[in-house]
């Protein structure tokens, strides 16, 4: 057993069933690329999405604005994914607020299929606010992409 695999399941024992069941991602941050040049998003996770909001929210569009990171006490926990998948994410956008992110009228984020050959055999990865941890995870491990806790 590596390293990795010993810290995953000592975060994993930090949640009881109930926990893991009720985790929703409320907001999901690019940090950039690792040395392995993969991208690197922060999913963070809250068990009660309507009580998030950031600063910027209702502000249009969101891609002018500088404070939509939800603060630290909206979430409760945040899982790291490392990919070459490029995800397009709502705080870029030119269109809309993330409030209407919030009301589900665009994804928190979607895979950019720009360099794409086709279209993926799975399906396309698609993230709405809200949507349940467990969901998510399923989605990604159908494309052998999988998060940990950090």
């Amino acid at each position: 057993m590596s390293d990795t695999e010993l810290i995953e399941i000592k975060d994993d024992s930090l949640f009881t069933d109930n926990d893991q069941n009720n985790l929703k991602v409320i907001y999901i941050n690019y940090l950039g690329k690792d040395y392995d040049n993969q991208n690197i998003y922060q999913f963070l996770l809250s068990k009660d999405e309507s009580e998030v909001w950031g600063e910027d929210w209702n502000e249009k569009p969101a891609a002018n604005c500088r404070f939509l990171t939800p603060s630290e006490d909206m979430y409760e926990y945040v899982k790291e994914l490392k990919t070459d998948i490029v995800l397009d994410l709502a705080q870029d956008n030119s269109c809309v607020s993330m409030q209407d992110v919030r009301d589900h009228v665009m994804c928190l984020a979607y895979e950019n299929l720009d360099n794409a050959e086709e279209y993926p055999e799975n399906g396309r990865i698609v993230i709405h606010f809200g949507d349940y941890l467990n969901d998510v995870e399923e989605m990604l491990g159908k494309r052998d992409l999988y998060m940990k806790y950090i």
